[in-house]
């Protein structure tokens, strides 16, 4: 904050500075310094109309292309076969269940983790950041699963060893919702807490390098009549699962402020 005060201010006496130069060069100057004054005070004025928080816009003026670091990254692993580096952190995604869910998200444990497959290039490209993910494909993990009837009792770290991965994701989904409740269905407000835990492969055995709760909202901070949204629960339910796929993604990437791809919510 004092940081964005400080360019403010710095900003008012670059302004400023055209009156002191007007001592020297005359009227002509003085005006000039008048209407950069005037445009400086404009800016914080219209700011402050649009009902925005001004040290927040003003530090996004300043700061539009600084990128938040991963919150919890994946860093690429070095080829076993060459020595150097990866250019991108091979990732397999688990879904489970935290709780039975209710009918609307029987589904979710597969869905997700497609989802999330399918919009990460997009979500790459919109964060523009040197962080590289790939994933192993849903068909992949399905037919592990197959091939290995008791893959819940092995170690989250063995699942990535046979699928060839350098990380696994494992989520768990509970509290899911889609319907505020007692609204006999007819308000949507998306909720649910998502656990992530995230285990280097190379560790066997070893504890997540990774772990966080999400409480989840969609959309956020508001809730939606069901007229107001066309293509009933199941559209809704799409859209909820996206922007849990997006904003998941987001917490493993450097990525911008406000990013195209999640900001409209």
């Amino acid at each position: 904050m004092s940081q964005t005060l400080n360019r403010v201010q710095s900003f008012r006496l670059e302004a400023d500075s055209g009156t002191l130069t007007a001592a020297k060069g005359g009227l002509r100057m003085t005006r000039t310094g008048k209407w950069a004054r005037r445009a400086v005070w404009g800016t914080l004025v219209a700011i402050f109309a649009v009902g925005c928080n001004p040290l927040n816009t003003i530090a996004f003026i300043f700061h539009r292309d600084a990128k938040i670091p991963a919150a919890y990254p994946m860093t690429p692993k070095e080829d076993e076969t060459t020595g150097k580096k990866k250019e991108e952190a091979k990732v397999a995604i688990f879904c489970v269940f935290g709780q039975v869910p209710p009918h609307e998200f029987l589904t979710a444990d597969r869905d997700l983790p497609g989802i999330m497959i399918k919009k990460c290039p997009e979500v790459l490209k919109e964060a523009d950041g040197k962080d590289k993910l790939t994933f192993v494909t849903a068909a992949e993990v399905d037919n592990f699963k197959r091939a290995n009837p008791n893959w819940k009792t092995m170690h989250p770290t063995a699942w990535g060893k046979k699928l060839e991965a350098d990380y696994v994701m494992e989520i768990t989904l509970s509290g899911l919702q889609i319907h505020q409740p007692r609204s006999n269905n007819q308000i949507y407000e998306g909720r649910a807490e998502v656990t992530v835990d995230v285990y280097d492969v190379a560790e066997a055995g070893a504890a997540p390098i990774h772990n966080y709760v999400y409480p989840y909202t969609y959309p956020k901070g508001m809730f939606r009549s069901v007229d107001s949204i066309p293509g009933g629960p199941n559209r809704f339910k799409q859209l909820y699962l996206e922007n849990l796929a997006v904003e998941i993604l987001l917490m493993h990437v450097e990525h911008k402020p406000s990013e195209g791809i999640a900001s409209d919510r």
